[in-house]
């Protein structure tokens, strides 16, 4: 019970920061970290797609993605951020975990864009089921998976931790 609760007021802490703040982040979150990179990582697959950024949407000729907040994988970041924190692990565990989670997800998140930006390109009737329903559920497998191995990973040897 300690764990839900504290896991649950560190996530609405952090819901709320991102919030109050996200004004100022948005730009560096979702224009740089996910649009640009989504969009070297496109040139980089398919360089013949020759996408280039305007803010926050990715263009490739007439196509446009737009990468809105709330697509940055921020709530994915605060679900793993709020459980490491939560868990009982030393303080070098949860830096280590905070540090690879993040990474983790980010990386996921930028699979998750560049994947749509094909299925809105060329099957574009599958994009609402795909950007809904299968991206949403993967970040947060992907949170739950790696949240799983590295408590396992993070967990003492009998019994105690640091």
């Amino acid at each position: 019970m300690r764990f839900f609760l504290l896991f649950l007021l560190i996530f609405l802490i952090g819901q709320g920061v991102h919030y109050a703040t996200r004004s100022w982040t948005a730009p560096f979150l979702v224009n740089v970290l996910n649009a640009g990179a989504g969009s070297k990582i496109i040139n980089g697959i398919t360089p013949g797609e020759e996408t280039r950024v305007e803010g926050n949407v990715i263009v490739s000729g007439n196509f446009r993605l737009n990468i809105a907040q709330g697509c940055e994988g921020i709530e994915g970041f605060l679900l793993i951020g709020a459980a490491i924190l939560a868990f009982t692990m030393s303080i070098r565990g949860k830096l280590l975990g905070l540090l690879w989670g993040f990474l983790v997800i980010y990386l996921a998140n930028l699979l998750r864009i560049v994947l749509l930006y094909y299925v809105l390109k060329y099957r574009p009737s599958l994009f609402d089921f795909m950007h809904i329903f299968v991206g949403q559920t993967f970040i947060i497998v992907v949170g739950i998976l790696f949240f799983v191995f590295w408590v396992g990973r993070s967990a003492p040897v009998g019994g105690k931790n640091g």
